[in-house]
């Protein structure tokens, strides 16, 4: 490569999506609606523990294209939240595979309590991070150098993206699509879905109506 040539920009990038048992349906669907929005730019590959269907907390199962041990290349790691994340923790096989995430040419988000996962994983320390505020006090007694944020829509702090409950993985997401495309993109695809983002993280309506302090 010449001194005047600059390195090639991918075309396209995968979204990895981690299913267990009990995740929420609205936020994996989430994930794939905004994503196959943009087919040109995005691959979607959905990832078990045995590479089986999985049923979400709504009864309703997807299937995984692949087990998350075979999943070799990606550039967003997704880990949704639902009822099934307090027997998710005690997965052995997913926190440790989690553990081995925390790579630095990639970009980790969760939604809800997903970000539960990913602090017993090690992956929120010394981060910035938010949560569902629901279940906030919770929520917050994992992880041991995670600077848990009370009153944020979602956040981001150098490549990890978190954000609180439910449809606020979609403010997260479209957010995630602006870093990998730009602002311009994300909107237009907002647009198209007639979604009105909100792009300001520190937007949260919804803690207030909860016990946070």
């Amino acid at each position: 490569m010449s001194e005047h040539q600059q390195p090639a920009v991918p075309s396209r990038f995968t979204l990895a999506i981690v299913l267990f048992e009990g995740f929420d349906l609205l936020q994996v669907s989430a994930a794939i609606a905004l994503f196959h929005g943009l087919p040109e730019k995005f691959d979607i590959l959905l990832t078990s523990e045995n590479s089986e269907a999985v049923a979400s907390q709504q009864g309703i199962a997807l299937n995984a294209d692949l087990s998350y041990q075979a999943l070799m290349a990606y550039d967003i790691l997704f880990i949704p939240g639902g009822s099934g994340v307090e027997s998710a923790l005690l997965n052995e096989n997913l926190i440790h595979w989690l553990t081995k995430q925390n790579r630095h040419d990639t970009l980790i988000c969760s939604s809800c309590l997903g970000a539960v996962l990913l602090a017993q994983a090690g992956l929120l320390e010394n981060h910035s991070a938010t949560t569902n505020k629901q279940h906030y006090h919770w929520a917050t007694t994992f992880g041991n150098q995670v600077k848990w944020n009370p009153v944020a829509r979602w956040t981001r702090d150098k490549r990890v993206f978190t954000s609180s409950g439910n449809t606020a993985c979609l403010d997260m997401l479209i957010a995630v699509i602006a870093e990998f495309l730009n602002e311009e993109a994300a909107r237009k695809l907002a647009i198209k879905m007639e979604y009105l983002w909100i792009h300001d993280p520190d937007d949260d309506p919804f803690a207030p109506l909860h016990i946070v302090e």
